[in-house]
């Protein structure tokens, strides 16, 4: 069944979002009081409305509550967003997600009732953080202060190793959830190739690391960065 969402605030935050959710088959509603910002996005989503997000009447009328989620996206007005937050609350609207730009901001929609506050620039430093100070880390999400989910390259050690090998649970305390590769396509007639990011699937105790493979684990951060160190 294809989810419903709304993305009211269609700045640069809003917008990325609005186009990932419709690549990836949701209908989207972007709803901004600003054309321009409604201009952008016009020919990525299922429909744009020019509204003030703070009436609930104008909300209503799009009938906001029968979507799946509302993302709250708004950055440049927190007095809006809260206003908003506070309309789709009396609507009744089943989940509100709300961003939040400082820690003051994320408090107070926290008191509000909001349980899902998102802070994209934390979030961002925090990936980069894990870059940087774990060797081979491509991306990573944070679940916790002390779990995540991490994309790492797999160590030069592991390379021509099974899984079953490499004891990833025994010696470091990690669960590999899935191994990326690159391989290369050729395509029709063999006129061109390109190179095609493939999912292994879930991991079996014969499935041999390659280079260039990227590992996708769960784990606490320091075990993380024990197995980067590996040799």
């Amino acid at each position: 069944m294809t989810k419903k969402i709304a993305v009211i605030g269609i700045g640069n935050f809003g917008a990325h979002l609005c186009a990932t959710l419709a690549r990836q088959g949701a209908e989207v509603m972007a709803i901004d009081n600003n054309i321009n910002n409604l201009d952008d996005v016009k020919d990525q989503v299922t429909f744009t409305v020019r509204l003030d997000s703070t009436e609930e009447s104008a909300l209503r009328a799009q009938g906001i509550v029968d979507f799946d989620a509302v993302v709250v996206g708004i950055g440049d007005n927190f007095e809006a967003a809260l206003l908003t937050v506070a309309a789709l609350q009396n609507l009744g609207v089943k989940r509100i997600i709300a961003r939040a730009t400082t820690p003051t901001h994320e408090r107070i929609l926290r008191h509000l009732g909001v349980t899902e506050v998102i802070s994209p620039a934390v979030e961002a430093a925090e990936r980069l953080a894990d870059s940087l100070l774990y060797q081979g880390v491509i991306d990573s999400l944070e679940l916790s202060s002390d779990y995540s989910i991490v994309e790492v390259n797999a160590p030069d050690a592991f390379v021509g190793k099974t899984i079953g090998d490499l004891e990833l649970r025994e010696r470091f305390n990690v669960n590999l959830i899935t191994i990326k590769r690159i391989e290369r396509e050729t395509r029709v007639f063999g006129l061109r190739s390109r190179n095609v990011e493939k999912i292994l699937g879930l991991p079996t105790p014969d499935m041999q690391v390659k280079a260039g493979d990227i590992l996708v684990l769960f784990a606490q951060k320091r075990a993380i960065r024990r197995l980067c160190n590996a040799e």
